[in-house]
């Protein structure tokens, strides 16, 4: 838990009644949150709880939402998947499918078969805005914590244990295609540019901010036609 202003709150234990599933109260009252992390999802729902069915679970989670916002603090749930193989990364949780359906993000983190050292962590669902890129890490090697990059693999292929590859992010493809089209001294307008980029899935958004990385590189001016254009820095 992360406060938003002020020292760190105490009593951290109190914030949430387990019995009753609420904290509500004690959250307006003492503290300003800013994220609770629930870790695993499992144990907090409690053993009076059939987790297996949604008239039981979906209440809980119903106060969860209300806790969130009334306060305006991110609930983070982490939880842990069965074991059963050939069905839809979205009932691979443990618990009811409401559990999957309650949340507005979910995002799957799991192994590479035949490299154990490497996880991918995979945007599945994402209700309020585009779904992250899927992203690669390693852990457990003797450089630690690192992350490798964009790959490639669905989270059902993941769970699965199929293998997926490496590949680039938006961001480097982003700046990969601004060389090659300001290559040799050439010039090109935002407009034009945006549209070779989203003719390779790349929105219009993530070229901004792979021109603001590029800041150093790039020179911005006026073309003939009175549009934003750019080309590399001498």
């Amino acid at each position: 838990m992360v406060a938003k202003a002020g020292t760190r709150f105490e009593n951290v234990s109190k914030l949430f009644d387990h019995a009753a599933h609420n904290g509500s109260n004690y959250l307006n009252g003492h503290c300003f949150v800013r994220v609770i992390i629930i870790d695993p999802v499992q144990a907090f729902i409690g053993a009076d709880v059939d987790m297996n069915r949604a008239n039981e679970v979906r209440p809980v989670f119903r106060k969860l939402g209300m806790i969130a916002e009334k306060t305006g603090c991110a609930i983070v749930l982490i939880g842990h998947l069965n074991k059963s193989s050939g069905t839809q990364s979205t009932y691979r949780g443990l618990g009811s499918i409401d559990i999957m359906a309650a949340v507005r993000s979910l995002i799957f983190i799991g192994k590479v078969r035949k490299d154990p050292t490497t996880r991918v962590l995979i945007h599945e669902k994402s209700s309020l805005a585009p779904p992250g890129e899927t992203m690669a890490f390693k852990l457990g090697d003797e450089e630690g914590f690192r992350w490798v990059g964009a790959y490639e693999i669905s989270a059902d292929e993941l769970l699965d244990g199929k293998e997926g590859k490496a590949t680039e992010t938006k961001l480097e493809r982003g700046a990969k295609l601004i060389r090659e089209l300001l290559a040799d001294k050439k010039e090109i307008s935002i407009r034009e540019l945006d549209e070779k980029a989203k003719e390779q899935g790349i929105s219009g958004r993530t070229m901004r901010d792979v021109r603001s990385r590029m800041k150093n590189e790039l020179e911005y001016r006026v073309n003939e036609k009175q549009e934003n254009s750019i080309r590399l820095k001498e």
